[in-house]
């Protein structure tokens, strides 16, 4: 079988055409993502394919690094949380570590449907209906999450998005519709996310099946999940979390296809984040507890990647003279300078200045669309986008186009939200200062390396080569750090990263020392083998692979691991239903409660119960399947694990829960 697959990362745009019989690459095309018209870039790699084999293609599959890029940037469209029958002062004490935004930011209502009826644990839906036209003008989607949901099988979700929409006409996620599991913060957070990247999604498929209609292709268009396998577009437009991961899935599948290596770390660095994932004995690591990115912590399952901000585009900051890396990407100055010339006059005359400013004096503010709704904006903001609709200004000269001190420019929400991009100095921009990389304006890349030397007082050189090694730094004690991860079966807490970060800055640093300058040199070293896809990988992961004491294998057509990974996949669903005995307060007898599906129920024996749950587990999986596009037959394998306590040697064991777990595979559409 032919298929064409596409992947659209934050900074690069891949296509192949890969036959999936023969394991080959027939033909593949690269260019620049587009992001104020995703469009533009996905027609450019579509039409960088071979038009006739194009045209002999069954399907396109798609991967996206914009759902992960939209998290670890704090971007994506304005999102409200409602929370029923949800305790305000847990969340205050715990919302931090799942993502959750400040306690001011959500709407709390009463209704715990896991506790007796009475007028304090009643929603009070008259307010409700009050509060909303208030509340939540200002946003574009709302999450609904209540406590205990099984009990009335979400009823108070339901009752909640009949009246938003029916109120304002605004989309709605029910966080017991996406997932089932009990710990209700983290089903807040997921539905959160999944309700901010409704847009980015919605905008993702619009592009896509506009260059399909301008080239004249007539496809099925389906979409990688986090693990690997894929759905249809219509399940994905309701649950864009679950692209989460899309992106580094694929490039994982990819990175096995083209591969020597069978345990391996695979190391896929773009132009925003690095994805990083386990390989052992040609499988990759699985995450059981939900995909966590940044301070997001979801319930979305998948291949176990942990994404961190470097990139080819990652923002160098200075502060108090000294370079950093920032977590966020911004548009690399020789990238802009391509398509605005006129930046290099600016940049020129801040150089000619010879001195260094408080402020990023460097960077530059760029329009990426204009939003349809300005209403919703405030005055500044307004003008602030105005003066950028004929091109992107120089800090300085976006400040004073509102008016106000650079000292003070604040548009952090523009930021946020996607709409404003700042251009600056990037690891890009020194790939073309050294000739690594000389697709765009490598001018515009020395006078920011020399606007930058008279920051810290060095040459453009030094500059260079410290915006390289911190780079390196930060790749090597992520891996480190994702090392010791798998080492402990751990994630490190926020101290031991903060003191790990130190030792690892300290050991790179003094790497290129002779040994006896040392009383002690620590030292960390793997056998596992680094397998570098991606771009900008193979400038920087050769040094790190030394430094761990290993070796690195960058796979021909590496550079479109991504893109194969995504024609590569087949649909695979799981459904998980849960049972659970239950003795109620005023009754001696026991019965089971089996959740899970589309309603809660409950048997009185254990056996007809188990029967009931695989029937329900099975049912329920192949309907998943079939709306992630399955066509044809479904195979279902079904998997029991059973959570038992036993209260002495003598004594029967005694079910506390099962789990029935039914994983459905087909082919796609």
């Amino acid at each position: 079988m032919i298929g064409i697959g596409i992947d659209t990362g934050g900074t690069c745009t891949d296509a192949v055409i890969f036959d999936t019989k023969s394991h080959k690459v027939l033909s593949q095309s690269k260019t620049l993502t587009t992001r104020q018209d995703l469009k533009v870039g996905i027609l450019r790699a579509l039409g960088g394919l071979d038009q006739d084999l194009a045209r002999n293609a069954s399907y396109i599959s798609l991967s996206t690094t914009l759902a992960t890029n939209a998290c670890v940037e704090h971007k994506g469209g304005r999102a409200k949380l409602v929370f029923i029958g949800v305790n305000p002062q847990v969340v205050k004490k715990m919302g931090g570590e799942y993502g959750l935004p400040p306690m001011g930011d959500i709407y709390f209502m009463k209704g715990d449907a896991g506790q007796p009826d009475s007028l304090e644990n009643t929603p009070d839906w008259q307010k409700f209906k009050e509060d909303i036209v208030q509340d939540f003008r200002d946003f574009d989607s709302v999450a609904i999450v209540q406590m205990n949901p099984k009990y009335n099988d979400g009823e108070y979700e339901i009752k909640a998005e009949q009246i938003i929409k029916k109120t304002l006409g605004l989309p709605c996620v029910r966080g017991y519709d996406l997932f089932q599991e009990l710990n209700v913060q983290k089903r807040g957070a997921t539905a959160l996310l999944n309700a901010r990247l409704l847009p980015v999604m919605e905008d993702f498929f619009d592009s896509i099946e506009g260059s399909l209609a301008e080239l004249g292709l007539d496809l099925p268009i389906v979409i990688v999940k986090s693990d690997g396998s894929i759905m249809s577009r219509e399940f994905a437009m309701s649950r864009p979390v679950e692209t989460l991961l899309c992106g580094p899935a694929a490039s994982i599948i990819g990175a096995m296809e083209l591969s020597k290596y069978q345990d391996a770390l695979i190391v896929d660095m773009g132009g925003t984040t690095s994805d990083v994932a386990m390989v052992k004995d040609g499988i990759p690591v699985t995450s059981e507890s939900g995909i966590s990115i940044g301070e997001w912590k979801t319930m979305v399952k998948g291949v176990s990647i942990d994404t961190f901000a470097l990139g080819g585009d990652s923002a160098v900051k200075y502060k108090r003279g000294q370079l950093y890396l920032d977590n966020r990407r911004c548009v690399p100055l020789c990238m802009a300078a391509s398509q605005y010339p006129k930046m290099r006059k600016m940049l020129k005359t801040l150089v000619l200045m010879d001195r260094p400013f408080d402020y990023p004096a460097h960077e530059f503010f760029m329009l990426v669309s204009l939003p349809a709704n300005l209403d919703k904006y405030t005055p500044s903001e307004r003008k602030f986008i105005k003066a950028l609709e004929d091109g992107p200004l120089i800090y300085r000269e976006a400040a004073a186009a509102i008016g106000t001190s650079p000292h003070v420019l604040n548009m952090k929400r523009l930021e946020d939200e996607g709409t404003v991009i700042r251009i600056g100095m990037t690891p890009t921009d020194v790939m073309h200062v050294y000739g690594d990389y000389t697709e765009f304006d490598s001018e515009a890349s020395r006078m920011g390396a020399a606007y930058l030397s008279a920051v810290t007082k060095g040459t453009p050189a030094e500059v260079c080569k410290e915006i390289y090694d911190l780079t390196k730094c930060r790749l090597y004690s992520n891996l480190v750090r994702i090392f010791m991860k798998y080492e402990t079966g751990r994630d490190l807490n926020l101290q031991e990263c903060e003191d790990l970060e130190k030792l690892t800055a300290y050991i790179f640093r003094h790497s290129g020392q002779n040994l006896a300058d040392f009383a002690i040199r620590p030292v960390f070293s793997t056998p596992s083998k680094l397998i570098g896809i991606g771009a900008p990988t193979k400038i920087f992961l050769a040094d790190v692979a030394k430094l761990l004491g290993t070796e690195a294998d960058f796979p021909q057509d590496g550079k479109v691991a991504n893109a194969i990974g995504a024609a590569m996949g087949n649909i695979s669903t799981e459904c998980v239903i849960k049972i659970e005995p239950y003795k109620g307060i005023k009754s001696s007898y026991l019965t089971y409660i089996i959740s899970g599906g589309h309603e809660t129920y409950s048997l009185p024996d254990y056996d007809d119960a188990l029967v009931e749950a695989k029937k329900t587990a099975r049912q329920c999986a192949i309907q998943r399947s079939r709306q992630q596009g399955a066509v044809g037959e479904v195979e279902v394998e079904i998997e029991v694990k059973e959570n038992t306590y036993q209260r002495n040697k003598y004594a029967l064991a005694e079910i506390i829960e099962t789990l029935v777990i039914a994983r459905a595979i087909s082919e796609k559409e």
